[in-house]
């Protein structure tokens, strides 16, 4: 695919990242390690990538979240955000505006229904999009024009057609909604794994056809399947992403000067970041 290099748009799903880089940095910076591990995430991001649009996308919290409102166990096996943790997202929202990098946030409302709506939209203005995620609910978004990018591997339509023996990626959400997800609470059918669900998907396509079609199944599978109706397709809401939510003044298009870099230098005060954002300085739009 011949990709349009002023039109690509880089969407990050920041908290994971935020966790990641908070716990694995903490050993060596102690109260600032999200502040060293987050900003050299994106810092890398700018060189390696070279963004023409770039987004970076928080959840907020979500206890008042329709998802939650309709399964209350949903994700409550997440940890509590720690003190310093919290603390310092401030500290990243400056670097973000030091950087001109967009923000997102909005009320009650997770990362990935902001993702999957700013995905819809792109897609129908010629964009081609790429997500920053460690998150698989956002296999479902993956399509011709949009790609995620998991520890440096360029996830694409035929990476996921393959791993789970779908037809299509919007199958994903099917197959979850039959097997589950434990990190987040996603219950699922017991004693239904990828390969059995993918299998039945295969012939049916989605669940509705499946339960309209249950008694044509083989009596293990049925007896498996037949009293779990409500709890498959609670799942399905929870799993599917939004690509409703209304989103303005999106597409300006990135640009980073010197006296951003020079008080991102200021700010920071970490010698680690001094050669990369002169780096930064010599190859980024100036």
């Amino acid at each position: 695919m011949n990709l349009i290099e002023d039109k690509r748009l880089f969407l990050i799903d920041s908290f994971i990242y935020i966790y990641k880089y908070y716990y694995y940095y903490k050993k060596y910076y102690k109260e600032n390690s999200i502040i060293y591990g987050f900003t050299n995430f994106i810092i890398n991001i700018l060189i390696k990538k070279r963004p023409t649009y770039i987004y970076v996308i928080l959840d907020d919290k979500i206890k008042n979240n329709y998802k939650k409102k309709i399964f209350k166990k949903y994700k409550s096996n997440r940890k509590k955000i720690p003190f310093n943790l919290k603390k310092n997202l401030l500290v990243i929202k400056k670097i973000l505006n030091i950087l001109s990098i967009k923000f997102i946030k909005y009320k009650n409302i997770e990362a990935d229904d902001i993702i999957g709506s700013i995905v819809k939209n792109s897609e129908k203005k010629g964009f081609v999009n790429y997500i920053y995620t460690e998150d698989k609910d956002y296999y479902q978004l993956v399509s011709s024009r949009t790609f995620i990018i998991k520890n440096n591997l360029l996830i694409d339509e035929i990476f996921i057609l393959n791993k789970f023996n779908i037809n299509n990626t919007k199958q994903y959400i099917d197959l979850i909604s039959l097997t589950g997800d434990k990190s987040d609470n996603i219950p699922g059918i017991p004693y239904i794994g990828y390969k059995t669900a993918s299998q039945l998907l295969k012939i049916y396509n989605n669940i509705e056809n499946l339960f309209l079609n249950i008694n044509k199944l083989n009596n293990n599978i049925k007896n498996k399947i037949k009293n779990f109706k409500n709890l498959v397709f609670l799942s399905k809401r929870i799993i599917k992403i939004s690509s409703n939510i209304n989103i303005n003044n999106l597409y300006p298009r990135y640009k980073i000067r010197n006296i951003q870099i020079n008080i991102l230098l200021i700010k920071i005060n970490y010698i680690f970041f001094y050669n990369k954002i002169k780096k930064i300085k010599k190859i980024l739009y100036l």
